[in-house]
């Protein structure tokens, strides 16, 4: 649940975001890779992109293989050591064999279902039964392409991977199975506008709907059983104010500047898996509290709300530029607030 700090430092409620976890690039002719996630909010899966017309090296990935392309439909892709930096970790081979040969090719959404349904469990297995659904990672799977399927291909290659709000695969490096995978950002991060949700990292200068100004790791305060809302706001409260001051330049800077300091507490299923970081998050409302206004400019300098929603981000079917930079500034409190 979003949180948000004392009325003095805030000017409007919020409620959760909802994180698009679903995007779809094709693999080659014989295989496309969708993901369907697991919906932090039970968002809507997003469907996978166009069939290619030429054929990756190899088709069978063993459990953890990474695989990662440059090109917006994935013709390039091929296996790497998981220590580089990659878009899709396989996690299990599936034979889909109750589709007979003269079976039809599923449609969208029926393929949504199937990779939800049948991948799940072995992701979940695959990562120790530290799956977070909440988290940075989405269920994905490389699929057969309808070529494929008339020849006789079902071979289903589940995996994770990290999907951005407007479907663009972001590059992370290490296994999934060693990551922590809260959905937390770097210190300094803004999130785009997405209309009136949340989109993707983009340049603090431009319109963007969250800035965040620091992440807080739960661990050290409650080291073995999951904590309540009640008592994660009691950590959380003082220490996104501390860092949101800090950050800002003064007690009184993110106020002054109409805007919202908030949080979002973490499900059982998230600490379950060992997701135990949140993001500290500035961001403002729309005049009417129906979604978030579009910010213009860093909090630590002049800021601009604008008073109408952004318009819709376009969708992105493809990898984007760069690495998702790991998360190293976290504040660790050990102790609850008195």
């Amino acid at each position: 649940m979003v949180r948000m700090a004392p009325p003095d430092t805030t000017v409007s409620p919020a409620s959760r975001g909802i994180r698009r976890l679903a995007v779809g690039v094709t693999l080659g002719a014989l295989a496309t890779l969708v993901a369907v996630g697991v919906p932090a909010g039970k968002s809507a899966p997003r469907d996978a992109g166009p069939n290619l017309t030429t054929a990756p090296d190899a088709q069978t990935f063993p459990a953890h293989t990474c695989l990662n392309w440059q090109r917006p439909d994935a013709v390039d892709a091929k296996a790497v050591s998981c220590s580089q930096p990659h878009l899709f970790e396989v996690t299990a081979t599936l034979e889909l064999q109750d589709f007979g040969a003269q079976a039809a090719f599923p449609a969208p959404g029926r393929w949504q279902q199937l990779v939800t349904q049948r991948c799940t469990p072995f992701i979940t297995q695959a990562l120790a039964d530290h799956f977070d659904p909440f988290g940075r990672f989405t269920v994905g799977a490389i699929k057969p392409s309808g070529a494929g399927w008339v020849r006789g291909d079902r071979t289903l290659h589940c995996g994770v991977q990290s999907v951005g709000h407007t479907g663009t695969l972001l590059r992370t490096t290490g296994s999934a199975l060693a990551q922590d995978q809260s959905d937390v950002h770097q210190p300094g991060t803004c999130l785009g506008n997405n209309g009136k949700a949340v989109g993707d990292p983009v340049n603090c200068t431009g319109p963007h709907a969250i800035e965040v100004v620091g992440v807080v790791d739960l661990k050290g305060v409650f080291p073995q059983e999951y904590p309540d809302e009640a008592a994660q706001d009691r950590v959380l409260n003082p220490e996104c104010t501390r860092l949101a001051r800090d950050f800002s330049g003064g007690p009184t800077v993110v106020a002054n500047k109409g805007l919202t300091l908030f949080w979002e507490t973490l499900r059982p299923e998230s600490w379950r898996a060992g997701s135990t970081r949140v993001d500290c998050r500035l961001g403002a409302f729309l005049p009417d509290r129906s979604g978030f206004a579009p910010v213009r400019g860093d909090v630590r300098g002049p800021v601009q709300i604008g008073k109408q929603p952004a318009p819709a981000a376009p969708p992105e079917v493809g990898p984007a530029p760069g690495v998702t930079p790991p998360v190293t500034e976290v504040d660790t409190p050990t102790a609850p607030p008195p």
